[in-house]
């Protein structure tokens, strides 16, 4: 039953959808970016996995070490749903101007890569959202009672993740190799402190955009004028 629903859901069709997309103008434009944004986009595939199968265990009611064990995997796993908007910095590679600002080069393989990188970044960033969505009922009291704490903290551990996958090149499976590079990160701290307040906004904003709040709030609006 649980199986069936996951094949149902049709975040996982676009996922497939994308990344078939990603090796086919990959291949046909020799595109390296292109292909790894198929790769980007599985990982944030795994993290949406993980909340499907943590909402499993939660509904099945199985002993709290699995699910616990799962919940920390999705969080190590959760920066590479957000990360993908990183990949908007490969644009200066392309050209999209002969002269600025008004004389185009009308070149198609840009304008598939610009396609590719915006649409892999919305659909991980959904990725990323849903799962949250998904887990919210199934969290634990603790978490429930102070979400926002938990949120906040989910943001800032997600935008240091994707510090170190940006810049020191690590994938989330490099943890335990983690403490090796710390001293990489004070070298350049105030770029890094500035690079995390940048990216934990982007998490909020993107957490607001995608989820319910305008629902909620256009229903409390027109509840108070009926009043």
């Amino acid at each position: 039953m649980e199986l069936n629903r996951l094949f149902k859901d049709p975040l996982y069709w676009f996922l497939l959808i994308y990344v078939i997309s990603s090796m086919f103008f990959g291949f046909i434009y020799g595109n390296g970016l292109v292909l790894f944004l198929g790769w980007n986009l599985i990982l944030a595939g795994v993290a949406y996995f993980f909340s499907h199968l943590f909402t499993v265990l939660r509904k099945k009611k199985k002993h709290h070490a699995l699910p616990m064990i799962v919940l920390l995997v999705f969080i190590l796993f959760f920066p590479n749903t957000i990360y993908v908007l990183t990949d908007f910095i490969h644009l200066q590679n392309y050209h999209f101007f002969d002269t600025y600002p008004s004389v185009y080069t009308y070149i198609t393989e840009d304008w598939v890569v610009f396609m590719m990188i915006a649409v892999g970044a919305l659909l991980a960033a959904k990725l990323g959202i849903a799962s949250l969505v998904k887990m919210k009922p199934y969290l634990y009291d603790v978490v429930k009672k102070y979400e926002y704490l938990f949120l906040g903290l989910l943001f800032i551990a997600s935008s240091f993740g994707i510090y170190i996958g940006r810049f020191i090149r690590l994938n989330s499976w490099d943890i335990l190799k983690l403490h090796t590079y710390i001293p990489l990160i004070f070298d350049r701290f105030d770029f890094f402190m500035s690079f995390m307040g940048i990216y934990i906004v982007l998490h909020i904003v993107v957490y607001f955009v995608m989820t319910n709040h305008e629902k909620s709030s256009y229903n409390r609006i027109e509840s108070t004028l009926e009043e």
